[in-house]
């Protein structure tokens, strides 16, 4: 029996972050500087700041951090405004270019994060920070070249960059250089060990390749996280393809069990009839 044609699922991958829904998320993993307070203290922080800037209006670092104690608060245009007027009064100041540019990423608009990003590498050329999250918002609108380029420089600066080679990796498999996707994945759980997103991401580039050992990785994300339902899905996938004769039907029932709902499709309509 010919092997079905199933896409493999799982794209994930970290926070917001990112196998294999349609849009494919890279992960968001770098923090806001200086964000590390408890959420009741924002509103607190806020007036502070607005009391030291009443008493010098050009103290550019009061409006930087109040847009930080804006943004936790989700009042994104004004940590705009205050992002923007710390830049005004000192057009050199590398946080605020790095803060406004992760809330460019927040809002979705990755060609202005691109611009800031740019900023403060230009700053500071040995930021890896600033490298990782241009590649991050360069992957966002398409741009692997320079998302690629991004996250290599970063690796260069940083070589146990683990967000860095994984990030990379799940580039590469969106430009369909699922080898050297499997290179940066290798490198990502050397650096990390138990990975899960990196484990299923290079079985299924594995897969892609027709390498058999992807299920080894497969068996390792159950191990590893035994509730995680599209490892079993994917597995299930493996066997459809590679090998009819393990139980593929137990994996797409125990997928749904742990509400992996798209192995729903293909349970039924190669397990509802099967004796």
């Amino acid at each position: 029996m010919e092997s079905i044609k199933i896409i493999y699922k799982k794209d994930k991958i970290s926070n917001s972050c990112i196998f294999m829904k349609k849009h494919l998320l890279l992960a968001f993993f770098i923090t806001h500087l200086g964000m590390s307070q408890e959420l009741p203290n924002f509103q607190k922080d806020i007036q502070s700041y607005t009391e030291l800037i009443a008493k010098n209006p050009n103290d550019y670092t009061s409006y930087h951090f109040r847009g930080h104690s804006k943004f936790n608060l989700e009042d994104y245009e004004g940590a705009l405004q205050d992002y923007d007027k710390a830049l005004e009064i000192n057009d050199k100041y590398y946080e605020a270019y790095f803060s406004r540019g992760k809330l460019f990423q927040k809002l979705n608009k990755h060609k202005s994060a691109i611009i800031d990003f740019t900023e403060c590498i230009n700053l500071k050329s040995s930021s890896a920070s600033s490298f990782i999250n241009r590649a991050y918002s360069y992957s966002m609108i398409g741009d692997f070249t320079n998302s690629i380029n991004d996250y290599s420089e970063c690796i260069s600066l940083d070589e146990k960059n683990y967000d860095a080679f994984y990030n990379r990796g799940l580039v590469y498999k969106l430009s369909s250089n699922y080898q050297e996707a499997i290179n940066d994945f290798n490198k990502a759980i050397l650096i990390n060990p138990n990975s899960v997103d990196a484990y299923q991401n290079r079985g299924i580039m594995k897969s892609y390749s027709k390498d058999k050992t992807a299920l080894n990785d497969f068996n390792k994300v159950i191990e590893l996280d035994k509730i995680n339902g599209e490892a079993y899905y994917n597995r299930a996938i493996f066997y459809l393809n590679f090998n009819r004769k393990n139980d593929y039907c137990s994996d797409l029932k125990k997928a749904l069990e742990l509400g992996f709902d798209e192995a729903l499709e293909v349970f039924n309509s190669e397990c509802k009839n099967k004796k």
